[in-house]
């Protein structure tokens, strides 16, 4: 199994959380007071490879790889909150090259 977690709008790290962990964390972003935060945004990464899936409230999702600066982030618009649970199950098992043939913004 690999590595993976999640970190909420508090800056709060679960490891290797579970699928009804990962939408409690999702649902966050739907909290009436989460422009008042000033990091209104929660993500899953995948440790071994330091791939990174950041969701906003207003459903921006940003992929990146935190370990490669060299990396350009990719960005996508208008994702729903299902759509990024998918997202977030595809990184906790590493599929990566599924992710990258998403279609992607630069």
């Amino acid at each position: 199994m690999d590595l993976f977690h999640t970190t909420d709008i508090d800056g709060v790290s679960e490891i290797n959380p579970s699928v009804e962990k990962m939408r409690e964390v999702l649902e966050l972003l739907d909290e009436p007071e989460i422009e008042d935060e000033e990091h209104p945004d929660v993500s899953l990464v995948h440790d071994p490879t330091g791939w990174s899936l950041s969701v906003f409230p207003n459903g921006i999702v940003t992929f990146e790889n935190l370990d490669d600066e060299d990396n350009t982030p990719r960005f996508m618009n208008g994702v729903s909150r299902t759509d990024v649970l998918k997202m977030w199950q595809e990184l906790s098992r590493g599929k990566i090259e599924r992710l990258l043939n998403q279609a992607w913004s630069r």
